[in-house]
This record gives C-alpha cells, sequence and structure tokens, in this order.
C-alpha cells in the first residue's frame, strides 16, 4: 500500500546556443542566428487567479495550480519515475504511512527550507491543516481534508492524524494542503496573499488579487533553480484577447483556447497547439434527492442521459477534442473500467422511460453553468438542452459565476449543475464532491424525503473503498461506485475535454500529467524528458 516514490532533483538545464559566425573574405552561407529559451514567460489565464494565501478560497483552480508554485503539499499523485504510471510520489513528505487502519503518519523530509529561511517541521504541517479545517466555514479544501480527524505532532519531523474512522483515501486528498511559512501568523490574509511564502521553485513578487501574479525562480530551492526565472501570469477573460495577445507575442503561453481559433496558431510557424488529452471532464450532477422535477426518478434520469448524442457533440463542438464520458471515472482513475461505457443515444430509449415514469410530454428544469471559464462550456450545455427538447425535456441554462455555482451546489440549490474535475488517479475528492457535498441531506430531506437509496449504497461503497488496505481493494470499490452511479445515472455524463493551449514554440512547453496547470519547465526538473508531440496523452 505505502508505495513510496522521491523526485529525482536535478538542475534544470537550459541550452547554451551560440549563433553562428560569418565567414570572412569568401561569399559563404549564413546559418540563422541560434535563439534561447526566453528566461520570462507571460501567461494569460481564462479562469481569475484569486490569491496566494492557502486558507483563503475564491472558488477557482488557478488559485489552487498556482499556490502549487510557491506552497507544496505533502505528496501528490502523479506519474512515477518509470513515466508508465501514475501513484503517490512525496512533495514535503519523506515517508508516509498507516500505523492502524485510523491513524495516518507523515515523517517530513529534514533541512527543507522555506524562502524566508524557516526550516520545515511538524508544526508547518499542524498549522497549515488547522488553518484549512478547523475554521467555522471550511471550504472546499477544508471539507475534504476534514476525513483525516485531528493532527497530532509527535516529534519535529513526525506528524499524525487520528481519523474517526479507517480512510486510506486520504493519500487522495491531502495535495490540497499546501504548507505555509508560519511567517503566516503575523500577516493578515489580504497582506500574505499578496505575497504568501513556501518551499516551491517560485518566489512570489507580487500577487494581485485576480489580477497580475509575478513569481521568480527561487535559487534556494532544493529541487535545483526551475525554468524560466520569471513567471507572469495574468487574467483576461476575453478568449479573443488572449489569442491576439500570442500572436502579437505578448503572451508565451494562452490557456483555454478558442476551438475556432485553433487552425489560425496552427497555421503560424511560430506558434503551436500544446494539448493534454482527456485532462479533465465537466461533470453535470443531477439533484437525485428532487421530486419536482422529478430528478429523484431513476428511469427520468436514465432518459436524459439515452437523448444525448455524444458523440457529435465532441465533434461537431469540441472539434473532437475529447472523448465521451463513460461514468464519474474515465482511464487514468483508480477503479476504471472499460466494463462501464459511455450510454448510447437511443431517443427512442429514452422516450419509452419518460413513458414508464410518467412523464411523457417531458418536464422542466434549471441547468446552472459557467460561460466562458471551459472551452464551450455554454455551447455544449445549450447543444444538451437542445436534444433534451427534442424529447419534451424542458432546460433552462442559468449562467453563473463560478464561486456562485459552487456555493449553490454545497447548498443544495440546484436541479442540474456543473463542476469540474481534473484526472487526479484517485476519485476521492470528485467521489466526495458529488455524493457528500453536492447532497446537504439536512437541506434536501425536509423538502423531498429520505436519502435516495442509491445514494447511500453508493455512500458506502466509498466508505467501503476508504477502508480498504490494499490498492486492489480500494480500486473494486470504487469500480461498483462508477458503475452504481452510472447506471443510476447521477450525472448527465457527457464528455471528456481535452486540455488546451497556445503557445510560442521557443519556449519548448510541455504540460506535465501531474497537474497541467504547472507553467513552467516541470519536465527538466525532475530529470525527465519532456514529450516532442504537442499533443500528449494524460495516461502513457
Amino acid at each position: 500500500m505505502n508505495r513510496l516514490t522521491r523526485r529525482i532533483s536535478l538542475s534544470a538545464v537550459i541550452a547554451v546556443l551560440v549563433a553562428a559566425l560569418l565567414v570572412a573574405c569568401a561569399p559563404a552561407q549564413t546559418a540563422p542566428p541560434a535563439t534561447a529559451r526566453p528566461s520570462e514567460w507571460n501567461i494569460v489565464t481564462a479562469e481569475q487567479t484569486g490569491g496566494g494565501d492557502p486558507f483563503t478560497e475564491y472558488g477557482t483552480n488557478n488559485e489552487w495550480a498556482l499556490m502549487r508554485h510557491v506552497e507544496e503539499p505533502l505528496l501528490r499523485a502523479e506519474l512515477l519515475p518509470d513515466g508508465k504510471s501514475w501513484g503517490v510520489v512525496n512533495y514535503l513528505a519523506d515517508k508516509w504511512s498507516f500505523p492502524d487502519s485510523k491513524t495516518f503518519q507523515v515523517e517530513l523530509k529534514k533541512g527543507v527550507k522555506f524562502q524566508n529561511g524557516e526550516e520545515l517541521t511538524s508544526e508547518h504541517v499542524k498549522y497549515a491543516f488547522d488553518g484549512i479545517v478547523n475554521v467555522d466555514k471550511p471550504g472546499r479544501k477544508g471539507q475534504s481534508l476534514k476525513p483525516l480527524g485531528k493532527a497530532e505532532i509527535v516529534d519535529k519531523y513526525t506528524i499524525k492524524w487520528t481519523m474517526p474512522e479507517p480512510n486510506t483515501s486520504v493519500i487522495g486528498v491531502v495535495d490540497l494542503m499546501n504548507v505555509p511559512a508560519l511567517a503566516r501568523k503575523n500577516m493578515t490574509a489580504a497582506e500574505y496573499e499578496r505575497k504568501p511564502i513556501g518551499t516551491g521553485p517560485y518566489k512570489a513578487v507580487d500577487w494581485e488579487r485576480d489580477g497580475t501574479v509575478r513569481l521568480e525562480a527561487w535559487d534556494g530551492y532544493r529541487g535545483g533553480k526551475p525554468f524560466p526565472d520569471k513567471l507572469v501570469v495574468r487574467y483576461v477573460p476575453e478568449p479573443s484577447t488572449r489569442v491576439m495577445e500570442l500572436q502579437a507575442g505578448t503572451a508565451q503561453i494562452a490557456q483555454t483556447i478558442p476551438i475556432e481559433s485553433l487552425a489560425s496558431i496552427e497555421g503560424n510557424s511560430k506558434l503551436e497547439v500544446v494539448s493534454l488529452k482527456g485532462s479533465s471532464a465537466l461533470a453535470y450532477v443531477i439533484n437525485i434527492f428532487k421530486t419536482t422535477p422529478p430528478l429523484r426518478d431513476q428511469r427520468v434520469r436514465q432518459a436524459m442521459n439515452y437523448a444525448l448524442d455524444r458523440d457529435a457533440i465532441v465533434k461537431s463542438i469540441l472539434g473532437g477534442r475529447g472523448t465521451a464520458l463513460p461514468g464519474p471515472l474515465w482511464p487514468g482513475y483508480l477503479g476504471y473500467t472499460s466494463d462501464v461505457k459511455p450510454y448510447s443515444y437511443d431517443p427512442e430509449k429514452a422516450k419509452a422511460l419518460l413513458k414508464d415514469a410518467g412523464f411523457p410530454d417531458g418536464f422542466s428544469f434549471n441547468w446552472t453553468v459557467t460561460q466562458g471559464v471551459f472551452p464551450k462550456d455554454i455551447e455544449i450545455a445549450q447543444a444538451v438542452a437542445n436534444q433534451l427538447a427534442k424529447l419534451g425535456i424542458k432546460a433552462t441554462l442559468q449562467p453563473r459565476e463560478r464561486a456562485r455555482v459552487l456555493a449553490e451546489r454545497s447548498e443544495g440549490d440546484y436541479d442540474v449543475t456543473e463542476l469540474v474535475f481534473p484526472m487526479y488517479w484517485s476519485p476521492a475528492t470528485p467521489f466526495r464532491s458529488t455524493l457528500e457535498l453536492a447532497y446537504p441531506d439536512s437541506k434536501l430531506t425536509p423538502k423531498f424525503g429520505a436519502t435516495p437509496p442509491e445514494l447511500l449504497e453508493a455512500r458506502r461503497l466509498v466508505q467501503q473503498a476508504n477502508a480498504a488496505t490494499t490498492l486492489e481493494q480500494m480500486a473494486g470499490s470504487y469500480a461498483r461506485v462508477d458503475q452504481l452511479m452510472h447506471d443510476g445515472a447521477f450525472w448527465l455524463f457527457v464528455h471528456t475535454l481535452d486540455e488546451v493551449w497556445g503557445a510560442q514554440k521557443d519556449i519548448a512547453w510541455r504540460p506535465y500529467p501531474a497537474d497541467y496547470q504547472t507553467l513552467y519547465d516541470y519536465w527538466a526538473l525532475t530529470g525527465k524528458k519532456a514529450p516532442s508531440n504537442p499533443t500528449s496523452p494524460l495516461v502513457p
């Protein structure tokens, strides 16, 4: 169970290129001057950057991803050193173990320094955990980390958690705990989020909330100095503006390129489209508690799924940059199995199910979605709504800011809502985010009756996975949850999504499958060779 791996600590290598010399006194062909990789990268993002304080959440994935450049977790799931499989890789942890079924213990790496000179100790970790979890209203990270229970310092470099119940799945959520310096205690949240202090490869020069984030490579990083020397990350919400900045050369990387702009980038000799296949999925969670609309009826939910032509949506709207989503899990997740296949496109079966459920003419429901945050998010929702309308099912789309979508989800105040999950090996977070956080029993049962039995069974299977003593047992339980949620149509299962960027060719950047928003040359820092193909598979 405790498969330990270590990051390979190598200095980033910068190729030294020498300009060609002209040969005097005779006509000769002159080689074009070689160009070094730019040492400053400007990145324009589609999502707000939030702030740099790990205790404060603004509801954006960019905030989490950028924090990791400065503040690191104990461990996380990513490609193992063999580059062929996924597993748990240590960051600040040196060792981790489960001494018994209710105890999770971590021994820290010794000699790890924070950017202000502090040495990493178990006090830092306990401070980070308590600051995220033990607050009046824990955010998403706090809710996910809560199953760890109570943190206790064993010695200077050892910390343990006493969990309320057996839960080995915590290895899949510990990465949500970025560890700040203890200097945070003497700073306000606003002061610290503007200039966070961590153990990561980059130091914060300035972090303007939802504005411009300026980072510089840290010479003292234990894994060697990262490349490039400087990162400037800016929130640019308008997709066409991000593309124009890329074409003008004012941005080295542009996030979330519109499908219709890919051809213009591919036709530019200085640019390239960089993508990571199947890196995430939009999860359209159905509120299975509700009787009005009739979403509690499994036949209704199944009919909604049979009404969808997923392949047509992926081809026509995403330009083929995605796949049909089979269930909550897809290739790369622990517990995924090819036995769970996408719902077929079968309008006649959908009509029969609706009739059997007592709704031959359909019904109406509200669907909260984002607009412009993820590639073609509103267009895909509109296409799904059009396909459902053919059965008399009317979806009223309600575009919301992402933070509001998450807040309504946690209140159970939705019919169908939109979440997004990057593929992250352990399905603990997506299962908890949907089976627990999306269905607050105390708020839904007074209105719609007892918790649906299929939800109770899914939660039981997750608890079974949590109590597993081997990865094989855990994978088996997760596979059964996946099958149950597929058959019970807990979501509108539509598509996976390739993450797509536009990039200047001269920076030679490739995303790393562990975290597709690592915006520096992570391959070089880990001593691995980056793929030459700009289209990379998520699973080797």
